[in-house]
C-alpha cells in the first residue's frame, strides 16, 4: 500500500472541524437553552432563514451561468468529512453542491462489522453536519457506482463530479475507475483530489516512481517533500433545489446482517 495514504488515514478523522455557523444555526443552538415559549416563537423565523428564496435563486443562477450542479462523490475511503476536503472546497466555488454516497454491496458489504459500524457513524455524522450547517442533503443511493452516479448526474444536471484519488484497496479502486469512466462517457467532467499530507512526492501522481525499498529511505524522502497545511471546512455550500431523491441511511445492523448473508 502507498504509505502516504496509510499515514493520512491515521491522522484524518471524519468531520471534526465545523465551519462558522450561520445565523439560523446559531439560533438553533441558542434555543437549546431557551424556554419552550421562546422556542415556539422563534422556530418560524429559523425555518424562514433556512428556506429563504435567495438560496433557491443562487442554485438557479449557478445553473444559468453554465456552472451546473457539482457532484461530490463520497466513497467512504478517507473522504467522509467536511474539513480539509478538496472536493467540497472546489465544488463550493463552482456551483450548487450535491454530495452523494453510493452504497455498493460488492465493495462496502465486504467490510467486517467493526468497519461497517465506523462507516455508518461517519456517514451519519456527515449527513447531520451537511444538513445543520449548510442545509445540504446527503444523497444516498444503492448499487454499482458506475451505474448510479451517471443517473444522479442526469437527474440534477451535474456538469462535474469531485472524487478523491484512487483508493489503495483494490475493490474501491476498481469501482472508482469504472465510475469515473462512466461519468466521462456521459459528459461529466472529473475533478480528482487527494488528502496527501505532503506534496511533490516522487511516488505520487501520473508519473509515479516506485517506493523506496526501505522505510528509512522512504522517511528521508518524505521529509524532503513539502508539508501541506490542512484546510478548514467550506464557509458556504449552495444546496441544489430541488435535490435528487435520497434513499436514506438504513440502520447499521441491517448492513451487518446483509454482509453476513453475502459472506
Amino acid at each position: 500500500p502507498n504509505p502516504t495514504y496509510s499515514i493520512g488515514f491515521m491522522v484524518t478523522a471524519p468531520h471534526l472541524v465545523r465551519p462558522r455557523p450561520r445565523l439560523a444555526n446559531w439560533l438553533s443552538s441558542f434555543l437549546l437553552l431557551a424556554p419552550s415559549r421562546a422556542l415556539v416563537a422563534v422556530r418560524p423565523f429559523i425555518h424562514a432563514v433556512q428556506h429563504h428564496p435567495l438560496r433557491q435563486r443562487s442554485s438557479a443562477a449557478a445553473a444559468a451561468d453554465g456552472a451546473g450542479a457539482q457532484l461530490v462523490w463520497l466513497t467512504g475511503a478517507e473522504d467522509l468529512r467536511l474539513s480539509d476536503h478538496g472536493g467540497f472546497e472546489a465544488a463550493s466555488a463552482a456551483g450548487a453542491v450535491v454530495p452523494v454516497f453510493v452504497l455498493d454491496p460488492a465493495v462496502h458489504l465486504s467490510y467486517p462489522p467493526p468497519r461497517l459500524r465506523r462507516l455508518h457513524r461517519a456517514l451519519s455524522s456527515l449527513e447531520a453536519a451537511l444538513s445543520e450547517e449548510y442545509g445540504v442533503t446527503l444523497v444516498v443511493r444503492r448499487g454499482g457506482a458506475s451505474a448510479v452516479l451517471p443517473q444522479v448526474a442526469q437527474e440534477c444536471g451535474a456538469t462535474a463530479c469531485h472524487v478523491v484519488a484512487d483508493d489503495v484497496e483494490a475493490p474501491m479502486r476498481v469501482s472508482q475507475r469504472a465510475a469515473c469512466a462512466a461519468l466521462a462517457d456521459s459528459g461529466v467532467a472529473l475533478r480528482r483530489w487527494d488528502g496527501a499530507l505532503r506534496s511533490g512526492c516522487p511516488w505520487s501522481g501520473a508519473a509515479a516512481a516506485s517506493l523506496p525499498p526501505t522505510f528509512p529511505e522512504y522517511a528521508s524522502a518524505a521529509r524532503a517533500c513539502t508539508l501541506v497545511a490542512a484546510a478548514g471546512a467550506p464557509k458556504a455550500l449552495t444546496p441544489l433545489e430541488p435535490c435528487p431523491t435520497s434513499e436514506g441511511l438504513p440502520g447499521v445492523e441491517a448492513w451487518i446482517a446483509e454482509a453476513a448473508v453475502a459472506a
